[in-house]
């Protein structure tokens, strides 16, 4: 390991956990001796915190006490897992519906704001804690660590942008915090060939061990390498995040990329909530944080459902994500005691094309769209290369400042000559499998 990531790793991180009081590396250090506990011993320590968060729970969130009052369930009636599987499920509607009753009474610390994109075409809003952060930060790095990258190398996100404006001290923190962490971002939400060839430049010069991005981010830059018959940087592995990956797209990206592709599975809600080892046999869950639940491998997919063992702030009990998956029963060759998913379903995201012949992901309007509050749920067609048409379930009309988000962002992305309305509706329809599509591109 070279120089800079050993004193990042032992000397920057501790000194900032003390200075402002938090766990971070202390999280990092149980999750790299955890993962190699027998799925015995990492159940047994899941239950201990799942029912620690639950005493909480039945003691202080005056929404759930309600919703398990109703369904007959007491703290004392859950002994097992099967117990705890008799809990009705927290849907997004309720969350958004019960935000300030789902917010526990005794919890002292901080809440922080956060939000959604609303892959599933139905933002949430919600609050997170410091301390929730640090371990979905440390399971998050975790992650990202058995594609062979550790923390402190450099790497290269294809990612997006911010969404509205920002303060000159948020900015400032922002770039800070990328510097420490020698991060180069690039917004990919207005793609070009002259966007894709400052990313080619720019990578080279930066030398990463690692890029991570979208997956049709990485698809596109890997097309155009490939169209230009550009040399790949020289990297280790690469990061696909937020976007069903298939088999041809992972192909596509190896090859281009001459780096081997890891797939990831998380959520605004959750940050990272499983990821590919080395061997890709599947995705394995960060079982210290999250308890994850869905159909066995060979049974029909069911709806993805979470908790979050550490947010006390805001207590997300088996919470249902809006995507299907199956777990598997398999045991991987890494040797790790970490439950795994076998497939996962959902968060269907069509790319958009523009006037000008660019291609903006669809993961675009997920990110900007969380930041309307008046969005209930909505699904975005382009129903003409300079017509867009967003279909919203709105539970107020929109304010002058979400109008004005919306026509600023929207307008940088795609420019003048691309008109966009909304158009109230009562209701979005899934499709026939149960998932939401979001955005509706004109190859569709």
């Amino acid at each position: 390991m070279s120089f800079y990531p050993r004193l990042l790793e032992s000397v920057l991180l501790p000194m900032y956990d003390n200075v402002r009081g938090r766990s971070y590396v202390k999280r990092r250090v149980l999750l790299r001796e955890s993962q190699w506990w027998s799925p015995a011993e990492l159940r047994r320590f899941q239950w201990a915190e799942l029912h620690r968060l639950l005493v909480h729970v039945f003691q202080s969130v005056p929404y759930l006490q309600r919703k398990y009052a109703s369904a007959g369930i007491r703290l004392e009636d859950i002994r097992d897992w099967d117990d705890f599987a008799r809990l009705p499920p927290l849907t997004r509607e309720e969350v958004n519906a019960h935000r300030p009753e789902l917010c526990s009474t005794a919890y002292q610390g901080k809440l922080l704001p956060h939000a959604t994109g609303g892959s599933t075409g139905k933002p949430t809003r919600f609050f997170r804690t410091y301390e929730s952060y640090d371990w979905r930060t440390a399971a998050k790095d975790r992650v990202y660590s058995w594609s062979g990258w550790r923390l402190g190398e450099r790497s290269v996100y294809l990612w997006g942008a911010p969404v509205g404006a920002h303060s000159s001290l948020e900015i400032w923190k922002t770039r800070a915090y990328e510097r420490v962490q020698r991060q180069l971002i690039f917004n990919t939400f207005s793609q070009t060939d002259t966007l894709w060839r400052e990313i080619y430049q720019q990578t080279v010069a930066f030398r990463p061990v690692l890029v991570v991005g979208y997956v049709s981010s990485l698809e596109r830059f890997a097309n155009f390498l490939q169209r230009e018959r550009l040399t790949p940087p020289r990297i280790r592995a690469v990061i696909a995040a937020a976007e069903p990956l298939v088999a041809a797209t992972r192909e596509a990206i190896q090859q281009a990329l001459q780096a081997p592709v890891f797939n990831t599975y998380g959520s605004r809600e959750f940050m990272s909530i499983a990821g590919e080892c080395e061997h890709h046999t599947g995705l394995h869950v960060n079982a210290e944080n999250l308890a994850v639940e869905a159909s066995e491998n060979g049974d029909e997919p069911s709806e993805i459902l979470v908790t979050d063992l550490h947010n006390y702030g805001m207590p997300f009990v088996r919470y249902a994500t809006g995507d299907l998956g199956t777990m598997s029963s398999a045991s991987c060759p890494c040797s790790r005691g970490l439950p795994m998913l076998h497939s996962i379903e959902g968060r269907v995201l069509d790319a958009i094309r523009t006037v000008d012949g660019r291609t903006v992901p669809g993961e675009f309007f997920p990110h900007l769209l969380k930041e309307v509050p008046e969005f209930l749920q909505y699904r975005v067609e382009q129903r003409a290369l300079d017509h867009v048409v967003i279909s919203a379930v709105l539970q107020r009309p929109l304010s002058e400042r979400s109008t004005s988000l919306l026509r600023h962002e929207i307008g940088k992305v795609f420019g003048p000559a691309t008109r966009w309305e909304i158009q109230p509706v009562a209701d979005i329809p899934g499709l026939g499998s149960g998932k939401r599509r979001v955005t509706v591109g004109l190859h569709a």
